[in-house]
């Protein structure tokens, strides 16, 4: 999963790995996406690299399912497809 987070603060563009796989882009709400996505392309790139590897590699990344209602507005519910379906919920090529 990839994040943009808008700050009201003005701060610097910073990227962050979490589990899951999740990619976090951290960015002032003023600035250009664009100018972000450059300022931090090296750190971003190597953040979604790393994320992709636990996910397909290591198999370390949890899966989570998010259903949202039908305006897409509201998260109904979110699963974890391992614990129900197995490890084989995840597909891999």
């Amino acid at each position: 999963m990839l994040e943009l987070v808008l700050s009201d603060e003005p701060v610097s563009p910073r990227v962050e790995l979490f589990d899951g796989p999740r990619v976090r882009l951290t960015m002032s709400a003023s600035e250009d996406l664009a100018h972000a996505i450059e300022f931090c392309r090296n750190d971003l790139s190597q953040a979604v690299e790393t994320a992709l590897s636990k996910l397909h590699e290591d198999e370390a990344a949890p899966a989570r399912v998010f259903v949202r209602d039908p305006s897409g507005t509201q998260v109904i519910t979110t699963i974890d497809p391992c614990a129900t379906y197995g490890s084989q919920a995840i597909v891999r090529s």
